[in-house]
């Protein structure tokens, strides 16, 4: 498996940010890691070996970063706004500088989807939801989708648009994000174990907004004894990640067609064949050598630089007294007007530009809220999830990051065979 590390300089972060690479080619994936985790935490903690098989066989390219939740959302004794600061900050550099380094490293202009696990899960989600013209789809897996669970009763408009719980219900229904979220790939999943409180409460308030907006994204609930922690993870993007990359190749497919579709068609009249002007040329280099008598013909044929009836043009000067006409208007410089034919023809060729319709970026979602009815669609029954539940009180204590060593305990029991088919995915194309 090809694996290198690239640390560059942030401008927006100020400071140098690493990146791992796993893969030299596939659908790109941008990995947040876990609560103040690095780049290595995915390979550390066994998610690289989990996808390996997708890595290896060219099917995914992963790019897991560098994080900077030490000075944003874990600095709780902090000053709030600073705080704010850097994790927009963090945000920014995501847009503006890892989407352009995954396009040139991956080598195509395919859409890199996000994922992330608790915290990184919820800079997925935030992501994706802010900039689906640059993401084409998400997996957040046990994310925490409440900015007050860091931040209490504080509030202000930076934070209120990373805190999916608050910006999607408020949502206009007309949005033009809302059509371009149907046309991506939502998976959210958390278990109802040990340490998901959190996660589970707010993922049922997505889900809901979600539903009220229309959006038929999959919002999955595993079992009671699916917990918090990263051997649960490993199996959950192994049962999603091969749903989402067929879904999103079938859009990417589409997209192409529709904008072949639309381009707009090529000048029935093309490029010139080649050695026209190469013939032309040496006809005037031949007929420059020639009796004045003979510079008629090649003067005539010089017209068609205009491209209308040159055949037309041409009969005049043979039909009327060739020889005794043609004789006066060439007699001087018949070779020397075949090289203004020549630049005319050269001036007249059609340039072609190809054209491709740019893809307009939507607003971002504004606080302005609008009630429509829940779209419906159907979905394959997804095994191992659970009934939803009423969406418990906020926990109160700070949920604590993912387990430090990777697999310790005993191999998890299996998922249960409860079923929920409360969502259905977009089954016809």
């Amino acid at each position: 498996m090809n694996r290198e590390t690239v640390t560059a300089h942030s401008k927006n972060l100020g400071k140098d940010m690493s990146i791992r690479v796993y893969g030299e080619s596939g659908w790109p994936i941008v990995a947040f890691p876990i609560q103040d985790a690095m780049s290595d935490c995915y390979e550390q903690f066994g998610m690289v070996d989990a996808m390996k098989d997708y890595i290896e066989g060219g099917k995914v390219q992963l790019f897991v970063l560098d994080s900077v939740d030490a000075e944003g959302w874990s600095d709780r004794g902090g000053d709030n706004v600073l705080r704010v600061k850097v994790i927009e900050a963090f945000y920014n550099y995501v847009c503006e500088e890892v989407v352009p380094f995954v396009h040139e490293r991956n080598g195509s202009d395919l859409r890199p989807l996000t994922m992330g696990c608790s915290l990184g899960a919820t800079h997925a989600l935030v992501a994706f939801l802010r900039r689906p013209d640059l993401f084409q789809g998400v997996i957040a897996l046990s994310g925490g989708y409440d900015a007050q669970f860091f931040f209490g009763d504080w509030m202000n408009t930076t934070l209120y648009f990373n805190s999916p719980v608050h910006f999607l219900p408020n949502t206009p229904h007309d949005h033009p994000y809302i059509d371009l979220y149907n046309r991506r790939e939502i998976v959210l999943c958390c278990g109802q174990g040990a340490w998901e409180e959190e996660g589970l409460r707010t993922e049922h308030i997505v889900d809901d907004a979600f539903r009220a907006l229309g959006v038929d994204a999959w919002c999955d609930y595993w079992g009671n004894d699916v917990d918090h922690d990263w051997p649960w993870w490993q199996k959950q993007i192994q049962y999603f990640l091969p749903y989402v990359l067929d879904e999103a190749k079938k859009y990417h497919a589409e997209e192409v067609a529709e904008a072949a579709k639309n381009a707009p068609a090529k000048p029935v009249t093309a490029k010139k064949p080649a050695g026209t002007k190469a013939t032309r040329t040496s006809r005037a280099k031949a007929t420059a050598k020639k009796a004045p008598a003979t510079k008629a013909a090649p003067a005539a044929k010089a017209e068609p630089a205009t491209k209308a009836e040159p055949a037309t043009k041409a009969a005049p000067a043979t039909k009327k007294e060739p020889a005794a006409k043609a004789a006066p208007a060439t007699k001087k410089a018949a070779a020397p007007k075949a090289a203004p034919a020549k630049a005319a023809a050269k001036k007249e060729e059609p340039k072609v530009e190809k054209t491709a319709p740019a893809k307009k970026a939507a607003p971002k979602a504004v606080p302005a809220a609008k009630s429509a009815p829940a779209k419906k669609a159907e979905k394959p029954a997804v095994a191992s999830t659970a009934t939803k539940t009423k969406a418990p009180a906020k926990a109160t204590a700070e949920k604590p990051a993912a387990k430090a060593e990777p697999a310790t305990k005993a191999e998890p029991a299996k998922k249960p065979a409860a079923k929920k088919t409360t969502r259905s995915r977009k089954s016809a194309r």
